[in-house]
């Protein structure tokens, strides 16, 4: 089962990307997204943490893709069962 706030999150679908110049659209909606994944209790169940991973975007989204990041991590098989989305994501950036 996926709680409020995550759903509330995932309906945003992927993070918006930093490329270009940042305007008032791109700072509102980036701020909403971190405003929304604050919401979210650590931890996620397993469930959670696939449906969040789908929310990734091209690039960090200003730190925001981290946060995602370290919070599908607190999932209870997040080591074993990492969601595809959020490993690719983190080896694209990290090279790895």
């Amino acid at each position: 089962m996926i709680r409020t706030a995550v759903a509330d999150f995932t309906a945003l679908g992927k993070l918006p990307a930093e490329d270009g110049e940042p305007d008032e659209a791109l700072e509102k909606a980036v701020e909403h997204a971190a405003a929304l994944l604050d919401l979210i209790e650590r931890p996620v169940t397993d469930e959670e943490a696939h449906a969040l991973a789908d929310c990734f975007g091209d690039d960090e989204c200003f730190g925001v893709a981290w946060s995602l990041l370290h919070l599908i991590e607190t999932a209870p098989r997040a080591r074993e069962d990492q969601p595809e989305a959020a490993r690719r994501w983190r080896d694209g950036l990290t090279g790895q």
